[in-house]
């Protein structure tokens, strides 16, 4: 009896070798668990972070493709159009003076208002076709150099970031209010412009808008909101010319009065489409900026995680709705000389290659190979970044028509 007292007293608990071995067993199991986790982890941030970025590339191009497409837009009919009929002259402006306006010197005017250039950029230096960038450090200006009208206190904010070119677009957009009474501007500069009184709505103190009928534009700015469908644009301010007269050389009958209800009015609007770094946690974003007021004020934050922008543009030189060669925005302008012929080359610009890098917005779980060995390009150009960022990159690439710049409209 007391033998088997002392057996069974033996048998109570485990002995150390087999804790051992349940405590190997368990942490073998829960070793197998982590790298399950954290392969899923690991799988969910680069599932993420793909989807990230074709939702933003799907949204950037939505918006530049809006746009670019109008650039030029001018009412029923469009820049080009009118500027085959009266070189020079299609375009009025109240931010000119009489002699600059009479001989079709638009340059005078500022940087964002000269609408007689619908579309104009600036390439990032490196970045042409052949080039590269490093889009973890990009460097560099741009060429052409960027205007003072957007650099300094003054212009864009945030400033745009080296290696990613930019677009400025000139257009009217928005729905056109039927002007209801005649304007002779030739004679002298209208005090005031009537719309429907329905359209109030449209007039914000400040903006730029755009006349036009089928023959002739008009830009000019909104001095007080609209009353009764009336609202002034000549007091003080920004509207420089007492004369509105658009004969050139100062000679010979003017195209045509804007007449009453054959006369649309709409904003004109001019936009910065540009790669800049947000403030809060340095992310590179698309930004566009509107200019407003004499000030591009703020620009909006589009799409987050846009690494470059890199554009190359298509020439009809030769008028007949066909686009000749894709070139940088250096190559545009080359060899021209003077504020015309520059702008009579940027006019030849009927479509738009694009292309957009985009980045997962957190780290993607592992390198992105492609980008880290320079094999990722988009629109001719390497794109590289440095080591060990888990950072997931796509480029993504589209086309884009100018719908008034092509077909001889």
């Amino acid at each position: 009896m007391k033998d088997e007292i002392e057996i069974a007293s033996r048998q109570l608990g485990v002995s150390l070798v087999e804790l051992m071995i349940a405590v190997a067993l368990s942490a073998f199991l829960l070793l197998g668990l982590i790298q399950v986790f954290g392969a899923s982890r690991l799988a969910y941030q680069t599932t993420t972070g793909l989807a990230r970025v074709q939702e933003g590339s799907r949204f950037a191009t939505d918006f530049l493709q809006r746009d670019i497409r109008m650039a030029g837009h001018m009412g029923c009919s469009n820049d080009r159009a009118r500027n085959a009929r009266q070189p020079n002259a299609f375009l009025d402006s109240f931010f000119l003076t009489n002699a600059n306006r009479d001989a079709g010197n638009y340059g005078a005017a500022p940087f964002p208002l000269r609408f007689d250039i619908p579309i104009q950029g600036f390439e990032a230096v490196g970045t042409a076709r052949g080039g590269a960038v490093n889009v973890s450090t990009p460097t560099g200006g741009w060429v052409p150099a960027l205007d003072s009208a957007l650099t300094g206190s003054t212009g864009l904010n945030p400033a745009p970031r080296p290696g990613s070119d930019l677009v400025v677009l000139r257009l009217f957009s928005g729905d056109g209010a039927p002007v209801v009474a005649n304007i002779r501007p030739a004679i002298s500069q209208p005090g005031s412009v009537a719309i429907l009184a329905s359209s109030n709505a449209l007039i914000e103190n400040g903006r730029y808008y755009g006349m036009a009928s089928c023959e002739r534009a008009a830009v000019f700015q909104a001095r007080g909101p609209a009353t009764g469908g009336v609202f002034p644009v000549s007091a003080g301010g920004s509207n420089l010319a007492s004369g509105f007269n658009t004969s050139q050389g100062g000679s010979g009958p003017p195209i045509s009065d804007f007449t009453a209800n054959t006369t649309q009015l709409f904003r004109a609007d001019s936009f910065v489409y540009y790669v800049a770094v947000r403030a809060a946690d340095g992310v590179p974003s698309l930004y566009r900026a509107r200019f407003v007021n004499g000030a591009w004020g703020a620009s909006e934050e589009l799409v987050e995680g846009v690494d470059t922008m890199q554009v190359l543009y298509g020439r009809d030189t030769d008028g007949d709705g066909a686009i000749e060669d894709y070139v940088t925005a250096q190559t545009v302008a080359a060899g021209a000389v003077g504020y015309n012929a520059i702008a009579e080359r940027w006019r030849q610009v009927a479509s738009v290659e694009m292309g957009l890098v985009l980045r997962s917005p957190e780290r993607a779980g592992s390198p992105d190979r492609e980008a880290a060995s320079g094999d990722l390009q988009v629109v001719g150009v390497t794109v590289t970044n440095n080591p060990d960022e888990a950072i997931l990159r796509r480029p993504y690439e589209t086309t884009i028509a100018l719908r008034n710049r092509l077909f001889g409209n």
